[in-house]
């Protein structure tokens, strides 16, 4: 994975450490944990200064090798790509297609992190805005065969989503039902060290709990929704939010529950919404409210 955004050429380090042959275990061996050499290559957290000169001296690299790399066009389709990620969030889904469209794979070969994020977001795209599912399988295989195939990263977990999400579109239960419930298996124990796994994590848990919903096994639901409430509440992340109490709101309602919890979450919904000025989800919210006369 490559992060230029902080300023260090990770390929470049990994690419050095696999054509001396060392494994991370042999590299990280005496320097620090093999856990912190992998969230370096797999997550871009970047060890201390003193371990990463001993890391870069066992590899024969010198610290500014890899140190000071500035590539504003890379840069610029980071900045791009986490956009669209959040036009995804808000459901604006044409914006978030204008900037994926505009941006070739091919730059991206260098950057595995960038990379799996376009896929990510692409795959998404074509299911949510009912484009093209075989796309999407594309996509999404990309991702857990290729680019993240031993599973190190959220990565795959969206993939995971993804991949039960063209399922459940195909009408096959088997399936969809297979990969969502190797992400619900998981789902408690991920780590989150960063706003953007957070909006990761929470997608992760909203649209499992929409498949859930769907399925009529509104327990599993709303376990997962609640769940996702105390999440955004804990690290005060305000745009998801609006979307699950929504949800909440609409499972209780297939189940005839009491008007004045439904609207209450409704309401909810509603003021995140208009904090987060989403129009998309405002007028999907009153229109909603309006078709169940409450």
């Amino acid at each position: 994975m490559l992060y230029r955004g902080d300023g260090v050429d990770i390929q470049a380090f990994i690419n050095k450490r696999k054509e001396l042959g060392l494994s991370q275990k042999e590299l990280s061996n005496g320097v620090c944990t093999q856990a912190t050499l992998s969230k370096f290559e797999n997550n871009g957290k970047i060890p201390s200064l003193k371990i990463l000169i001993q890391l870069c001296n066992r590899l024969g690299l010198s610290l500014d090798s890899i140190i000071g790399v500035s590539d504003s066009s890379i840069k610029k389709v980071a900045k791009e790509m986490n956009q669209a990620e959040f036009n995804l969030i808000i459901q604006e889904y044409d914006q978030s297609w204008d900037i994926i469209k505009g941006i070739d794979p091919k730059t991206l070969n260098n950057d595995k992190h960038l990379l799996m994020q376009y896929y990510y977001l692409k795959g998404y795209l074509n299911v949510l805005d009912d484009g093209d599912l075989f796309d999407a399988v594309f996509d999404f295989n990309r991702i857990l065969s290729e680019l993240d195939d031993r599973g190190e990263t959220i990565f795959t977990f969206l993939a995971f989503v993804g991949m039960g999400m063209v399922y459940g579109k195909q009408g096959d239960d088997a399936k969809s039902e297979y990969y969502f419930s190797k992400v619900f298996n998981e789902i408690y124990t991920m780590s989150i060290d960063d706003t953007s796994k957070i909006w990761r994590y929470i997608n992760i848990i909203f649209y499992c709990a929409i498949y859930y919903s769907e399925k009529q096994d509104l327990e599993t639901a709303n376990a997962l929704l609640n769940y996702g409430v105390k999440i955004c509440s804990e690290n005060h992340v305000t745009y998801y939010i609006a979307r699950i109490y929504a949800q909440l709101a609409i499972n209780a309602r297939r189940v005839n529950g009491d008007e004045k919890k439904i609207r209450s979450f409704m309401n909810k919904a509603l003021v995140f919404s208009e904090f987060n000025s989403n129009k998309k989800e405002i007028k999907l919210i009153k229109r909603w409210v309006a078709s169940n006369n409450l």
